[in-house]
């Protein structure tokens, strides 16, 4: 199965924390974002990468070639800079429509987080932190351990958690996605929406279940906060989790 990345990103909320690099090549514990990213889907048997690259491509290619080879494929976004990740995620599922395991390229995360998707018996899954959410979190409604809506636009009494940027998705999913985020690229033209905006348009017809991570140390990188969090409280935790 494959791993897909949405690396394409500038991540000019962080400022000049990153000092021009993009953001899944921010340094943590000498590891880049994207290696820890690497490390633990190899670790949970997944061997084959798609990662979509635009700010500084290079940079970015030239990083997951070193770290694994002719193992990882990519997709080239040209409009990076005017664009979000519902264009990333089309241009990958206009290739691949097969199930793969998604993750937003600024996610630190343990191997245990994939295992945890790995156990849940359904096809299609969401990491989710189960936590009282702000404006900011994409938030989303679970009934029945089934995600019924996805965005930001939730109202926070209404949600269960924040999904992380973490997930699997079977194949009848991808494809599925794929025809919504086609429709926003082609018909509406909405090419700043979040793939979560896809995503919502088909989960009345695709189960798609939630897994609660809010146990384990995960932090999605946006702001110099996060960055500040995620060196001196997650990356620890991962660190000591993987001793074990």
């Amino acid at each position: 199965m494959n791993g897909v990345i949405l690396a394409a990103g500038r991540g000019r909320r962080l400022g000049e924390t990153i000092a021009g690099k993009p953001k899944c090549l921010i340094e943590l514990g000498g590891q880049s974002i994207l290696a820890h990213q690497l490390y633990a889907l190899e670790k949970s048997g997944i061997d084959n990468f798609t990662i979509v690259i635009g700010y500084e491509a290079d940079m970015v290619a030239n990083e997951a070639q070193r770290l694994v080879g002719d193992r990882a494929s990519f997709v080239y976004n040209p409009k990076f800079d005017e664009t979000n990740t519902s264009y990333s995620l089309y241009l990958v599922t206009c290739q691949l429509q097969e199930s793969f395991y998604y993750l937003n390229g600024d996610v630190l995360f343990s191997s245990d987080l994939i295992s945890r998707l790995n156990a849940c018996p359904s096809p299609s899954v969401l990491a989710l932190d189960a936590k009282a959410c702000g404006d900011e979190e994409v938030k989303v409604v679970v009934m029945r351990n089934r995600a019924v809506e996805i965005s930001k636009e939730i109202p926070a009494e209404m949600a269960a958690g924040e999904f992380i940027g973490v997930a699997r998705f079977n194949a009848s999913l991808v494809q599925a996605l794929h025809r919504s985020l086609e429709w926003l690229m082609n018909v509406k033209h909405d090419y700043m929406a979040y793939f979560e905006k896809g995503l919502e348009m088909v989960l009345d017809k695709q189960f798609v279940a939630v897994v609660d991570v809010s146990d384990l140390p995960t932090v999605e990188i946006d702001f110099p906060e996060d960055l500040r969090y995620a060196r001196e409280v997650v990356l620890p935790e991962i660190m000591q989790l993987e001793l074990v």
